[in-house]
């Protein structure tokens, strides 16, 4: 309590003494400050008319010396409700204009729990959004919310990172100018992150492209989720995306890994089985003749046992070369293992 008047001291303390507070009062503004500086109050009762300085004048210096402005109830006279709309512009959290029947006293218990309710609900929320940002800016993966129009309304540090667009220019910018589908053509209405929904249901893309802020494009696989952000009925999506281009080059990897020779490149064993019973189906469907061979190398052991594996590598890789140079556009050659190849070749006919 800082008021200069003792007796209203007496009366704030009769008011509030049902509260279960510890009431600590000071005559002056000064001694007020020193005391707010030193203790953590859950509330201070603030009179607007003190001889050192007036309340607003307080609430400007507690704000700069304290870590935490604490709920501030500024009480002034009749007739002064503009300096109370004043103190609420200054951090005040409520005003109560006194009375000369005393009326205000009987409000003040509500006053005060009212003030604090609402105090300890915007420390809840604070916490809840640092908990929040803390978790946005610790997930690896990009998350961007989206609003029903398809505008940008939040993003995590990952995503700005991913899309190389910094938050301030990312913040209602249309989305769709950082979507590319999955054939590399621009993004346009129909997209499904883009058509009006009720928020039944969830999106999920293996694949598709987006643009980063300089125009490169990556690969993305993401996950849309609806909500409502303001509670209107009007949904948009929260986006959990990926860069898949890693996994890609992986996945691309394995299909080479296992569909081709490692050592020469040529298709093996796998891909000619599967190219010749497509070669078979075709030639007899067209009617035409097809040619098979089958080639080893004469000794390619010798080779092998006298110039040692790295010369026998080499030899293979220079057979694989010479057979794709001597074949037409279209026809296969393959390595089934070891020094033995194969040519499929459609469309031919014994000579």
């Amino acid at each position: 309590i800082i008021d200069d008047s003792v007796d209203e001291h007496h009366h704030y303390r009769r008011a509030l003494r049902d509260s279960g507070f510890v009431l600590v009062a000071e005559l002056t503004a000064g001694a007020g400050l020193e005391k707010a500086c030193q203790t953590v109050f859950d509330l201070v009762l603030l009179d607007y008319n003190l001889p050192d300085m007036n309340g607003l004048e307080f609430i400007d210096r507690l704000s700069q010396m304290a870590d935490a402005l604490p709920p501030v109830v500024m009480l002034t006279g009749e007739g002064s409700e503009s300096v109370a709309v004043e103190a609420l512009k200054r951090g005040a959290s409520d005003y109560l204009v006194k009375d000369t029947d005393g009326a205000y006293l009987r409000r003040l218990p509500m006053i005060v729990e009212r003030t604090l309710a609402a105090h300890a609900q915007q420390l809840e929320t604070r916490r809840t959004q640092e908990l929040h940002r803390a978790i946005l800016g610790t997930v690896a993966d990009g998350i961007i919310g989206i609003d029903h129009k398809g505008d940008v309304l939040f993003s995590n540090p990952a995503a700005e990172r991913l899309l190389h667009c910094e938050s301030q220019r990312l913040s209602g910018r249309a989305f769709r100018d950082f979507l590319i589908e999955g054939k590399g053509e621009p993004g346009d209405e129909e997209h499904p992150l883009f058509l009006g929904h009720g928020g039944e249901v969830s999106l999920h893309r293996e694949i598709d492209f987006f643009r980063r802020e300089s125009g490169l494009s990556f690969p993305a696989a993401y996950t849309a989720s609806p909500l409502d952000f303001h509670g209107d009925g009007r949904f948009g999506w929260v986006l959990v995306f990926q860069d898949i281009t890693e996994r890609r080059k992986v996945e691309e990897e394995l299909i080479q890994t296992a569909r081709y020779d490692t050592l020469t490149g040529l298709p093996n064993r796998m891909m000619f089985n599967d190219f010749l019973s497509k070669a078979l189906a075709r030639s007899e469907r067209a009617g035409r003749g097809m040619a098979l061979l089958f080639l080893d190398l004469d000794g390619f052991k010798a080779v092998n046992d006298t110039l040692g594996h790295l010369a026998g590598d080499q030899l293979l890789q220079t057979v694989a070369q010479r057979l794709v140079k001597s074949v037409r556009a279209g026809d296969m050659v393959s390595r089934l293992g070891g020094d033995e190849f194969t040519i499929v070749a459609e469309d031919s006919q014994p000579e």
